[in-house]
């Protein structure tokens, strides 16, 4: 069984999956890694080249390509319906979150998030957020809000979830 940790950019996704991974002795894949790897080049740069939908067909194709793992997902997995439901076919997903304001702390300094491209990033996240909220919701297992805990907190959350 996976477990699918999704969400929008800067809510920890990376960080808790390799928590995760010490405490259930699962590897971790964080699929915006594997992305870049497979392509020969940033995030950022297969925006630029390739498109958006060149990027969503790469993560879709990465998705399927592993088993009984941690996987970090990119925040936008969630808008292919295939996706979505393979998620629900092949693990447990589980939603994090946390406030507009607080994402945009986090990403503040951030510059390889195409998406965020621009200088109002709360205006960017927020319209983000409305776009793929009912997704995220719909796809998610279990729901953690990560504004006020630490990362030690969130993965216990989530064991005693899985659990």
């Amino acid at each position: 069984m996976n477990i699918y940790l999704i969400g929008m950019m800067g809510t920890g996704k990376s960080t808790i999956g390799e928590l995760l991974t010490e405490k259930l002795d699962y590897p971790f894949v964080d699929l915006d890694e594997k992305i870049e790897k497979s392509a020969g080049k940033s995030i950022t740069e297969i925006f630029e080249n390739d498109g958006e939908e060149n990027f969503r067909n790469l993560e879709s194709e990465q998705l399927r390509s592993y088993s009984d793992s941690v996987i970090s997902c990119g925040g936008g997995i969630i808008l292919k319906e295939e996706n979505r439901t393979f998620m629900k076919e092949n693990g447990k997903a589980v939603l994090l979150i946390a406030s507009i304001s607080e994402l945009s702390k986090r990403l503040m300094e951030s510059d390889s998030r195409p998406l965020l491209a621009g200088e109002k990033k709360e205006e960017l996240l927020t319209n983000i957020w409305l776009e793929r909220r009912l997704h995220y919701l719909n796809t998610a297992d279990y729901t953690i809000e990560t504004g006020h805990k630490t990362n030690e907190e969130i993965a216990e959350e989530i064991l005693r979830h899985l659990n």
